[in-house]
């Protein structure tokens, strides 16, 4: 890998290992408290963070494949409803656990990364609108390269929801 490529593949290592941090500083018995955001608890913010780079991962190949099919999408999908089903899928999960954690976000780190590797340079210009109502931090115009950079941005901002993000960043 080279450019860009290569500095997004440290990134998203060090990603990975910025999550696995935060799970080592919340304890499972704070799974079930609730964080500032209403919809869900600490435990369901954390899954929520597992399904992040296994849902960037397909929106990139959307992208680089099917960019007309996605922009129509984004486009025409009801917001509210995506917004809906997103926070309804990291709710209530059971049995969550460190363990399920970790499996869960090894399995979209893998995802990300092979999805790096399979990117050319020249495709990491490409790009689609995201509107603002599906997501604030994704509004405008988005690159390739900027949806993996979001890898980070992700876990960053549920960071901050949790009230873990490291003082000095």
């Amino acid at each position: 890998m080279a450019g860009i490529k290569s500095s997004l593949a440290v990134e998203i290592e060090k990603t990975r290992e910025r999550f696995l941090a935060l799970l080592e500083s919340v304890s499972e018995s704070d799974y079930p408290l609730p964080t500032d955001n209403p919809a869900w608890t600490v435990g369901d913010t954390l899954y929520h963070i597992t399904l992040g780079p296994r849902a960037l991962a397909f929106e990139i190949w959307m992208i680089v494949h099917a960019r007309g099919l996605f922009q129509f999408w984004l486009d025409h999908f009801p917001h509210r409803l995506f917004n809906k089903l997103n926070a309804r899928f990291a709710q209530g999960r059971k049995r969550i656990n460190r363990q399920a954690l970790i499996k869960a976000y090894e399995a979209g780190h893998s995802v990300i990364r092979s999805r790096l590797r399979r990117t050319r340079e020249e495709e990491m210009q490409k790009w689609v609108t995201y509107p603002a109502e599906l997501e604030a931090m994704l509004a405008g115009k988005v690159t390739v390269e900027r949806l993996f950079h979001y890898v980070k941005q992700h876990v960053e901002a549920h960071e901050r929801q949790l009230g873990r993000a490291p003082s000095s960043q």
